[in-house]
């Protein structure tokens, strides 16, 4: 049974002992010091009923007290995505409660839009120089095909031209050579064979003279004409076939020569042509780009809640760290990405508190909670341990030493209560409870020196009590030794004169 004169809200569970478990017994003697020294367990001339207390077995429970604000598990951050600045011309009030979908603000979409018109028309411009580049493009292909065409013909005719003169002009002229120089050779034989019978005929008076100088000149147009025979296939055969050979030869070396120069100068200007293309395709791709990015843009100028949620300004948020900025309205300016717009999903909220780092170990996922805030301080609201931070905190200008662990505390649902991120909210924390225990206030806990006692009623008097103190809250302490059931301890000091033995003295005179 919990003493009946201390008042019952104290033992609701979970609120009850709103106590800070502190790493060692020692720090709970310093508590019931910290006490005496605020008033509580200053000296009194008179001691009531109230400032006694009997010793009892039973519970109590040990938690954590913390303090904080709600936050929204799940919340949308709505930013502002355009590039330049931007104003505003519609926004929703801030405190609605929106549905997916709903209209949250509206931005000045002129300078959007004369974006768009002149970015369309460098596009339809684009294109056109596209299609004329990928023209220009197909002919030099053409052209190409055609100009190596022309000269692999070239390259042909002057290969069957060489063909042709070895294998007909050159044994033609040869076979013509040599029948001029046989047939040269069988008439100046025929003839000098009759101007030799003529001379004979001549001596013996059977020709005149005149007939045998005839024959004579004949024979000498005949060895003339074998003589340039001769020399005709002799100079042929030295000269002139060479430099024919030679010339048939240049003729198609320089045809193979050309196509090679009109293949590379072609692929060229076929290569000029499709990097001109590819330079085109990449601006066109560029510029569309460009219009896709400006038109999507334009989609961010009307800006829809992506889930359900209480609307939150942006300037509201920012407030809560500088003092500088102006709440936001129609016609505010607006930067590239700054925020607009918080979308708290109220439905499913938590409490993140501080908890100082001698605590925080005792803290564990899963713990049950008891929370109330600010704004509706009679309202109990059940909780649960969610999560807690991994590095500490210092306490900033306002507590350089201080160092305190985040804790996320999820609320249960079912409360029934219009809850609202940043409101300020109290935890605490359930630890374990105590059963089955001796316990006293931890006001009755005095120390001195080594010293832990309390003061026990005996007889008229009261006598300083040695007590080992074991688990405790900061309304209550387990004892393990030195006291018993039914025991009456003092909750205050003595009155003076009333104390009948200290620990370190023994028995003190009643004077």
């Amino acid at each position: 049974m919990f003493p009946n004169r201390f008042p019952t809200h104290f033992f609701r569970r979970g609120l009850t002992s709103t106590g800070v478990l502190v790493a060692s017994g020692a720090v709970l003697i310093m508590l019931g010091a910290a006490w005496m020294v605020s008033g509580g367990g200053g000296q009194a001339d008179i001691v009531g009923p109230m400032d006694l207390y009997e010793v009892e077995a039973g519970n109590f429970d040990i938690t954590i007290p913390a303090s904080g604000e709600l936050v929204a598990l799940d919340q949308v951050e709505i930013r502002c995505e355009l590039e330049g600045q931007a104003t505003i011309t519609e926004i929703i009030d801030e405190g609605s409660n929106v549905q997916e979908g709903d209209l949250l603000f509206r931005l000045d979409d002129e300078t959007v839009l004369e974006r768009i018109q002149g970015i369309e028309e460098d596009v339809v411009s684009t294109e056109n120089n596209l299609r004329n580049r990928e023209a220009t493009f197909e002919i030099a292909k053409q052209l190409r095909d055609s100009s190596v065409q022309k000269a692999q013909v070239t390259v042909d005719q002057s290969e069957l031209a060489l063909k042709a003169w070895q294998e007909g002009e050159v044994r033609t002229t040869r076979e013509q050579n040599e029948l001029a120089v046989r047939t040269a050779d069988k008439d100046y034989t025929r003839l000098k064979q009759k101007y030799d019978k003529a001379l004979e005929l001549r001596k013996k008076n059977f020709i005149s003279q005149d007939e045998l100088e005839q024959d004579e000149i004949s024979m000498i147009k005949a060895e003339s004409a074998l003589s340039k025979a001769t020399l005709s296939n002799e100079m042929y055969e030295k000269y002139t076939y060479f430099k024919d050979k030679l010339q048939k030869k240049s003729d198609r070396d320089q045809a193979i020569a050309e196509m090679a120069r009109v293949q590379k100068r072609t692929d060229a200007e076929v290569r000029t042509a499709k990097d001109n293309v590819e330079a085109a395709q990449k601006t066109l791709l560029s510029k569309q780009e460009r219009l896709e990015k400006w038109q999507t843009q334009l989609t961010r100028c009307e800006v829809t809640a992506p889930a359900a949620g209480m609307v939150v300004y942006g300037s509201t948020v920012d407030r809560r760290r500088r003092d500088d900025d102006s709440p936001l309205q129609v016609g505010s300016s607006l930067y590239r990405n700054q925020l607009i717009i918080v979308l708290p999903n109220t439905e499913r909220m938590a409490a993140s508190v501080k908890v100082n780092e001698a605590l925080s170990g005792l803290i564990r996922p899963g713990q049950p909670v008891i929370l109330n805030t600010d704004a509706i301080p009679d309202a109990l609201i059940d909780g649960e341990v969610l999560a807690v931070s991994v590095l500490a905190e210092d306490g900033g200008w306002r507590d350089p030493g201080g160092r305190d662990y985040s804790v996320q505390i999820v609320i249960n649902e079912g409360h029934g209560l219009v809850l609202k991120p940043s409101m300020r909210v109290r935890a605490n924390i359930h630890i374990e409870t105590v059963e089955g225990a001796l316990y006293v206030p931890v006001q009755a806990i005095h120390r001195r020196g080594r010293y832990v006692f309390v003061y026990k009623l005996d007889g008229s008097g009261y006598v300083e009590s040695p007590v080992k103190v074991d688990r405790h809250s900061e309304l209550f302490a387990e004892i393990e030794t030195g006291l018993e059931q039914g025991d009456q301890i003092l909750l205050v000091e003595p009155p003076a004169g009333t104390i009948m033995r200290r620990i370190e003295d023994g028995p003190v005179s009643a004077g």
